[in-house]
């Protein structure tokens, strides 16, 4: 559909409301009309003043001896840390708290990572691409490119102390500059002086998970 996973799990528990983009974007994805979508026998506005038109063709081709695709492949071992956070304050999403609080599965694509970690997002300040309370692995050691989403951590107000923590998409670094953006509400954070930032790790994005 062009939605992110947690969007639609919203979509289909009635958390969220169908608009016109998501009710469009749903009848094309399943090749069926506006008013399938909605409900048995209803239809739009749109629907009742123009004629009608020609199913929309599906995109994706499913074999018809598909083999049922077994889960558990993409569960490895329950070895990934769940690092566990505190509150914002000072304008951050959270703040780390030092503390391990779960482990997670590894999935395939990340198998032989080193040092991956997770933590449970904060906020909706980079949705549809992340939700609030999604899991999201986190390798320290590649260096993020533009456009990557990442985790950024400040430093603390004293020595030892956490600092606030951000999980925004990377524009540009350099020149001693660090430049983010958010997608809710769409905008460029002020640049923030590389001498306050403790980390950037890059978040590894779904499909590098699974391994395609």
């Amino acid at each position: 559909m062009g939605v992110s996973r947690g969007q639609f799990i919203k979509l289909e528990r009635g958390e969220r409301g169908l608009t016109e983009r998501t009710i469009a974007l749903a009848a094309r994805a399943f090749a069926v009309l506006p008013s399938r979508v909605i409900g048995e026998g209803a239809s739009t506005d749109r629907e009742r003043q123009t004629p009608a038109s020609p199913l929309p063709q599906p995109n994706v081709a499913i074999p018809d001896q598909a083999e049922a695709v077994n889960p558990s492949v993409f569960r490895g071992p329950p070895d990934v840390p769940v690092y566990g956070t505190g509150s914002g304050g000072d304008g951050g999403d959270f703040s780390f708290n030092g503390q391990v609080i779960d482990h997670v599965p590894r999935p395939p694509g990340i198998a032989n990572r080193k040092d991956v970690y997770v933590v449970y997002l904060v906020g909706d300040s980079v949705a549809p691409a992340y939700e609030d309370g999604s899991p999201i692995y986190v390798d320290p050691h590649r260096r993020p490119a533009p456009r990557d989403y990442v985790v950024v951590e400040l430093r603390g107000e004293r020595d030892g102390e956490p600092g606030p923590a951000f999980v925004k998409r990377l524009v540009s670094r350099g020149g001693g500059q660090l430049r983010l953006e958010q997608h809710s509400p769409p905008k460029q954070l002020d640049p923030i002086n590389e001498n306050n930032v403790v980390r950037v790790h890059r978040i590894i994005p779904w499909p590098e998970l699974i391994g395609i």
